[in-house]
């Protein structure tokens, strides 16, 4: 059986959007677990703690936002990431500051929401990066995106954190020479952001340590 990347808890009263969510990340190869209230999910968190809690806002009874507030009062490190409708993202930034550590707008912009569970999974710390070169090389390289300029960021910073999550992804999966591909793919783009000078120097040099790591631990063809 292949590694999981994760373990992802879905929150959401309706089944259909449970559903899409479940299938989209366990085939990016996460392990995702449900609960359709509140009360559920924070009877699974605290049974078998996930590393990133999509938590949608509007469900009857226990809200999104009242199960994130009680969560906080065991577990103030857990990721939540709320789901909210377009008419609720001004409820969903106020939840920032309650602790949840960013929203998902539906209908779902999936890189977006790919990007952000992944992000997500790296501060939550699952898979140490001190003993996972695939994860140590994923938050070296999104250090160095978020401290590229905005511009610089929409394109080669998105195409680089795009490049490292398809590289994990294709190792979890077995797929070895896929995952080298996305490598070169990542040291090409290292190049390209040098030279228009997007990257610093000392982030530079801490997406290449990760990444000859990665390197070194990409299986041998038998």
């Amino acid at each position: 059986m292949s590694p999981s990347l994760g373990r992802i808890l879905v929150v959401d009263d309706e089944a259909p959007v449970r559903e899409v969510l479940s299938e989209y990340f366990s085939s990016q190869g996460y392990t995702v677990d449900e609960a359709s209230n509140g009360n559920d999910a924070i009877g699974t968190i605290r049974r078998h703690r996930p590393d990133v809690v999509l938590l949608d806002i509007r469900m009857p009874g226990l809200d999104g936002v009242e199960v994130l507030r009680r969560v906080r009062t065991f577990d103030d490190a857990l990721t939540i990431i709320m789901v909210t409708a377009n008419e609720d993202v001004g409820l969903a930034r106020e939840t920032l500051k309650l602790g949840a550590f960013d929203y998902v707008a539906k209908p779902f912009d999936y890189d977006y929401l790919d990007r952000t569970v992944s992000a997500g999974m790296l501060k939550s710390g699952a898979g140490s990066t001190d003993v996972d070169p695939w994860r140590r090389l994923a938050h070296a390289v999104f250090r160095a995106a978020r401290a590229m300029n905005a511009t610089a960021r929409a394109s080669t910073g998105a195409r680089l954190e795009a490049a490292a999550l398809a590289a994990a992804r294709e190792v979890a999966t077995r797929r070895a020479a896929v995952a080298a591909e996305h490598l070169d793919e990542i040291e090409l783009l290292l190049s390209i952001a040098t030279d228009l000078g997007d990257l610093p120097g000392p982030d530079r040099t801490l997406v290449e340590t990760a990444l000859e790591a990665a390197r070194r631990a990409l299986p041998v063809a038998s």
